[in-house]
């Protein structure tokens, strides 16, 4: 069998990625670094805020453009306002990242040798089909979500008026994707899940795959630092305190698991970590017995390798959970939601523990706080899951031939060689 064909590619982001400090910054970051080490990196185009501080961001992008050198990083604006978000046609989250004009010259003049466009979000589209048809290169688009339902779910776990807008954008981003999914200029679509790409795949004219998440390759989670717990009954959940879906697992978590644990085991802590915690989140911690809120850390990852189980309660949302990965990576037992796992490729049982029974999910954490062993063994076998996940080259092998597909062998040549196959096995007998 013939080798891969490694391509050089012209990678569209969806934004800025350094510092990451979220699981989708944590994913592009991860590829970023794949395609680099490999040699499949031409250029990189990142949409970027003109003040990035007046919308709460701290984008680096020195250290993007040091990472991808001496690629070329091509930086366009993002078009934040009430002009995007009314686009009659448009979602606002690609309406507010439009191509302009001046880019696809620099592109061609600075990248002549791609032959592939990576877009690495559906936010990042309308970019992404300009470069393509522009310098006629196949593109590839990678999904980090069914993008309608995540959106629905945001829209349901908000309230009025903020609810009615979010939905509006999800009927908008729902019809995006369909659309998407139908286009001629891309070659092929990559979901992070594998329940998403199967989905996908039963609805769409595009060739889908399932490539999974490149995140643990942006960190040094797995290598450095193991789980070494204080041993304490700590439990400890870590994520994006302002995303709409981990208040909704928090709020879940809260009210129907935590009373288990606290009423078996009085002494348990529950440790919330993450950055921006919303007011809401704020009060649920506080009016939660045993729960300490750790808001705005350097480094989360202290917090998980010093707890005694890492917990993840998802019960809304779609595609990959990414701080499950980085919670295996550490090699801390983890207990999540069959929701909070799935498109992973991990084993409940073997690689971690998983239930949407409340009870069971109590049960499950109340066993690993008391039983050391179990829980060495479970996050030693999480671990190795995460290491199998670190491989990232046969993820960016399916995307290379996405981009360039091996041409058909015809027919009648298959036939021949067929024949000659079974002609050498009658001459050998």
């Amino acid at each position: 069998m013939s080798a891969v064909r490694r391509g050089r590619w012209l990678v569209v982001a969806g934004s800025p990625f350094l510092p990451a400090q979220d699981g989708g910054e944590r994913e592009h970051l991860g590829f970023v670094r794949a395609a680099v080490d490999t040699g499949r990196m031409a250029g990189l185009v990142v949409p970027v805020d003109p003040d990035p501080a007046a919308v709460g961001r701290e984008d680096d992008l020195d250290a993007i453009r040091e990472l991808v050198a001496p690629a070329p990083l091509f930086t366009t604006g993002r078009r934040r306002g009430l002009v995007s978000a009314l686009h009659p046609r448009t979602p606002y989250v690609v309406a507010s990242r439009p191509c302009p004009p001046d880019l696809l010259p620099r592109v061609r003049a600075q990248v002549p040798d791609a032959d592939g466009v990576v877009v690495f979000a559906h936010k990042s589209t309308a970019i992404g089909r300009v470069l393509a048809e522009g310098l006629g290169l196949p593109a590839v688009l990678r999904q980090h979500n069914l993008e309608g339902p995540y959106h629905r779910a945001l829209a349901a776990a908000a309230r009025p008026p903020r609810s009615w807008a979010v939905a509006l954008e999800a009927l908008r981003i729902d019809r995006d994707e369909r659309r998407l999914e139908h286009s001629s200029w891309l070659r092929g679509i990559a979901d992070i899940a594998a329940d998403d790409a199967r989905t996908r795949a039963s609805r769409s004219a595009v060739p889908v795959r399932h490539v999974p998440t490149f995140a643990l390759g942006a960190g040094d989670l797995v290598t450095d630092r193991p789980w070494a717990p204080a041993g304490e009954p700590v439990v400890v959940f870590v994520g994006s305190l302002q995303v709409g879906t981990n208040h909704d697992a928090l709020a879940w978590f809260a009210e129907h698991v935590w009373p288990r644990v606290r009423e078996e085991l009085p002494t348990a802590r529950w440790q919330v970590v993450g950055r921006a915690p919303t007011d809401a989140v704020r009060a649920l911690v506080a009016r939660t017995p045993g729960a300490e809120l750790h808001p705005d850390v350097p480094d989360p990852g202290v917090y998980l390798r010093r707890a005694a189980v890492a917990v993840n309660p998802s019960v809304s949302g779609s595609g990959v959970n990414i701080k499950v990965v980085e919670y295996l990576a550490t090699g801390i037992p983890v207990v999540s939601t069959v929701r909070g796992q799935a498109g992973l490729g991990t084993t409940p049982g073997r690689d971690l523990r998983a239930s949407d029974d409340p009870g069971e999910f109590a049960h499950h954490v109340l066993a690993l706080l008391r039983s050391p062993g179990l829980a060495r063994e479970l996050g030693a076998a999480g671990r190795a899951a995460a290491l199998r996940l670190l491989d990232v080259g046969p993820g960016l092998d399916v995307l290379d031939e996405l981009l360039h597909p091996a041409p058909a062998v015809p027919a009648a040549t298959t036939h021949h060689r067929a024949g000659a196959t079974r002609e050498g096995s009658r001459d050998d007998s």
